[in-house]
């Protein structure tokens, strides 16, 4: 560098004007001068580079502070992540509450199980809209937690109870029943597992299962498998295949009813559900040793009715189920979910898989359901679904029992937290119990074949929070009439049934209400 300035500066003292006009300067003097230029020259050099050296070790000690602060941001990062798993606790809720007066003042009967269809085991449901006198809390709590490896762990539990007294302060047992209805442990983010397993996690405990889906205008479910056991979610199998695997345990009659004695009888289900884009398919076999050797027992359902001779003590079940949470049966958007479910033997409980230990062995079950939501117009939405099954054998070698149930839910959003809601359902039924007989305040009695149909009518205006065009929007404040009516030989089922008890008989009825219902 400093060759470069002598260069110039030679150049510089030899040809500049300077130079050539100063005639009069003696050697000694020009090289005087140039020796003077040479030494400013070389001095400016000496500075330049200093500030250079000066300017790189500054960007070196920026660096290395840059790099400090990005890790220090990292670090930071990682403790409020950990810290945001140990302190992401969970606070769930459902609930509903509500008043149900007939048109004589009285407390009124409802419900959406309150036909003699739905005596099978609590499934042929009509609307629930205007159409429920229980008070019914879920409470869940919940903690996930995650750790600096990767691995997490989610606890949750829900603690329910339902009573039909409108009391503030209910001291009968018999009429509310507090359960744990969920308790476990999920865990994943293993190293250990790859491949397949690579996002799979395991669970253990007492649960629904994560991929359970209902009605919610009838409180039905489409599928329901629960109880206390462990399993393991989201294996792999391809791009598009994923598979759970679980083992369930369940004591039949664990239903809450004050009729349940229970017998220690575990019905043990090994269910297979695989899942490819929008398809489901799930495959249960289940056995409960000695449930073959209670004859004669009041049933193990919580019902009244004794159990036959020849009880099933294994079954097997089977679901296909399409499920599209964009589009109302590909017509237009909206949701839609169907499922076609045969089972036999202890399989051939269709709703609940496993719950029913009454199934005779030669019992067999084919059950459809399906329900859909439409958004349409500027305001409207509506929820059309059906739920059909027929079964034989099912509770006595001979019986057979079949029924379908349509129900219509409409809401019309008037104002932005005001709207009207509609709902019309209809079921028909052909019950023929074969004799099976049932326990009453008058003694051992017999079912009685009957074939019929049933439907209700519901008004309700509805003040509501948060999205009104959404008809699955919580929370809500109804008040509602509601009229009822069926075929008179359906009164004649059981003397202990809704239908028929004295003041609930066909010819038409009303009830009349308010209700809350509020879920997060």
């Amino acid at each position: 560098m400093r060759i470069s300035a002598l260069y110039v500066v030679i150049f510089y003292a030899l040809f500049s004007p300077g130079v050539v006009s100063a005639t009069e300067l003696t050697i000694e003097q020009r090289l005087v001068q140039l020796e003077q230029r040479l030494n400013i020259a070389e001095q400016r050099t000496a500075d330049a580079e200093q500030r250079a050296n000066q300017a790189e070790k500054k960007l070196a000690a920026l660096a290395q502070q840059t790099e400090s602060i990005n890790k220090k941001v990292v670090e930071v990062n990682k403790t409020n992540e950990q810290k945001s798993g140990v302190d992401g606790v969970e606070f769930n809720a459902y609930a509903r509450s509500g008043l149900l007066i007939n048109s004589r003042g009285k407390g009124g009967r409802g419900g959406p199980g309150i036909s003699p269809a739905s005596s099978l085991n609590d499934d042929a449901h009509i609307g629930r809209l205007g159409n429920e006198k229980d008070n019914y809390l879920e409470l869940s709590l919940g903690k996930r937690m995650t750790f600096n490896d990767g691995s997490w762990a989610h606890f949750k539990t829900m603690i329910a109870d339902g009573a039909k007294s409108p009391d503030p302060w209910i001291q009968d047992n018999n009429s509310h029943h507090i359960n744990i209805r969920q308790l476990y442990v999920e865990m994943g983010g293993f190293d250990e597992f790859s491949g397949a397993f690579d996002n799979a996690y395991l669970w253990a405990g007492k649960r629904f299962d994560r991929d359970n889906f209902d009605i919610h205008f009838t409180d039905s479910d489409i599928m329901f498998l629960g109880g206390t056991g462990g399993g393991i979610y989201d294996v792999k199998l391809s791009n598009a295949l994923k598979g759970n695997y679980s083992v369930y345990g369940r004591n039949f009659g664990d239903l809450g009813s004050n009729h349940y004695k229970d017998n220690d009888i575990q019905n043990l289900m090994f269910t297979a559900n695989h899942f490819y884009d929008n398809w489901q398919l799930m495959l249960t076999g289940m056995a409960a040793q000695g449930n073959d050797d209670l004859k004669d027992n009041t049933s193990t359902t919580g019902s009244y009715a004794l159990r036959s001779d020849n009880t099933a003590k294994n079954g097997y079940y089977a679901m296909l189920a399409y499920r599209d949470k964009q589009q109302f049966y590909g017509l237009a958007k909206g949701v839609s979910e169907t499922a076609l479910q045969y089972g036999e033997k202890l399989g051939a409980e269709a709703r609940q898989p496993g719950s029913d230990g009454d199934l005779t062995e030669n019992a067999k079950s084919l059950r459809f359901a399906s329900y859909g939501i439409l958004p349409a117009w500027q305001n409207w939405e509506f929820a059309p679904s059906v739920i059909a099954q027929h079964s034989e054998n099912r509770y006595q070698d001979g019986d057979r029992y079949d029924w379908v149930s349509f129900n219509f839910r409409a809401s019309q959003a008037l104002t932005q937290h005001f709207a009207l809601l509609y709902e019309a359902s209809w079921q028909y039924m052909d019950l023929n119990p074969n004799g099976r007989r049932y326990n009453s305040d008058q003694g051992i009695k017999t079912y009685q074949p009957v074939e019929g149909g049933f439907y209700k009518l519901t008004f309700a205006p509805t003040f509501k929070v948060g999205d009104v065009f959404d008809i699955k929007a919580r929370p809500e404040i109804r008040v509602f009439a509601t009229y009822m009516n069926w075929d008179k030989e359906l009164d004649r089922y059981a003397i202990n049934d809704d239908f028929g008890s004295k003041g609930f008989t066909a010819g038409g009825n009303w009830n009349f209400g308010v209700q809350a219902e509020i879920w997060f």
